[in-house]
């Protein structure tokens, strides 16, 4: 067998037990890291623009995400979207919830549609993802 360019990690658990008071055991539940990240509070599908802003803020702390999409993303929060409506006229309501992930499917559709570019629009929604994913992840995990 021949392994060429690629690692292999082997990661090994030690399954503890608790004891039950009729003798039997049960192995015990660990928290992973993931119950601890602060992205999984977000409903995108659900959400402000107070909210984006919390979030956005969020990714700039975290230091891992691209800033383009972290700009793109706030373009849907409070303060640029009050700006925008102090320069239109029209009216805004900063806790008025809307599915962010839907509408941002929509503004890629209609890009495409058009033949018009949406790739900076994708990579916002692949952050989104990302961030929705995060609460998918387990907040325990059991060890066989």
């Amino acid at each position: 067998m021949e392994i060429s360019a690629s690692t292999a990690h082997v990661i090994n658990y030690r399954q503890t037990y608790v004891n039950r008071t009729d003798g039997s055991s049960l192995p015990k539940i660990a928290s992973t890291k993931a119950s601890n990240d602060p992205l999984s509070q977000y409903d995108l599908h659900n959400i402000s623009p107070k909210e984006i802003d919390k979030l956005a803020s969020k990714l700039r702390e975290n230091g891992k995400f691209d800033m383009r999409d972290i700009l793109m993303l706030e373009t849907h929060g409070e303060e640029f979207q009050s700006h925008l409506s102090s320069v239109t006229g029209r009216g805004f309501d900063a806790s008025k919830k809307s599915d962010l992930i839907g509408s941002i499917e929509q503004t890629i559709a209609i890009s495409k549609q058009r033949n018009e570019p949406f790739e900076s629009a994708e990579n916002l929604l692949k952050l989104l993802q990302h961030v929705e994913a995060s609460k998918s992840i387990p907040r325990n995990v059991l060890f066989a």
